[in-house]
């Protein structure tokens, strides 16, 4: 009985040997990485900070010949981005062991005006006769700078056309669109701003 319960330990045909180490096939090696052409250089960090957007100023006129409320009345709207200003300050809060705060205000001008379509040609920006209504705003992106240096000229008018053009315009849209409620014209809807990529 102890002979048939017996156990011998036998090798097993075909498994007696470890598995070889074999090269892993070509399609499971990692991809080398690539170089993108002008991309390899690492972008440097922006200096700016942005603290706040407020309005500077803001203007609105009606033609007093000119009824709002008169319906349809053909009329033809411009929009217009004109210029901007950049300012550096330095400034010390009023507070103990306060440190100088330098920042960078850029003010964006915008404007909207409504052409009669009587004009024979209502594109001509020199022509305000056949203008009946206009409304105008003093836009400003504040920023903290983070360095103690003040940035290039070339690059605060590069963030300017750029950057502060974008935080500013949503409520640039928001104010025509209000202004033009209060004066009971057509609303026009600001489009969505699209900045060249080149």
């Amino acid at each position: 009985m102890n002979k048939a319960n017996k156990l011998e330990s036998r090798p097993v045909a075909g498994k007696i040997k470890k598995p070889e180490t074999r090269p892993v096939a070509s399609k499971a090696k990692q991809p080398e990485p690539r170089q993108v052409v002008g991309k390899t250089k690492k972008s440097e960090p922006h200096p700016f900070s942005l603290r706040a957007v407020y309005l500077r100023e803001g203007k609105q006129w009606i033609k007093d010949d000119f009824d709002p409320l008169l319906p349809g009345q053909p009329l033809f709207g411009q929009i217009k981005v004109g210029g901007h200003r950049i300012q550096i300050q330095e400034a010390v809060e009023n507070v103990p062991d306060a440190k100088v705060i330098k920042s960078c205000r850029i003010t964006m001008n915008f404007g909207f005006r409504y052409l009669s379509t009587k004009a024979e040609n209502p594109k001509d920006e020199e022509d305000g006769e056949y203008m009946v209504a206009e409304i105008s705003a003093q836009i400003t992106a504040d920023y903290l700078l983070k360095s103690s240096k003040t940035p290039p000229k070339e690059k605060l008018e590069q963030w300017a056309k750029s950057n502060s053009l974008l935080h500013c315009w949503p409520y640039w849209r928001e104010f025509c669109h209000s202004t033009l409620s209060r004066m009971s014209l057509p609303i026009t809807m600001m489009p969505m701003v699209e900045l060249d990529k080149k």
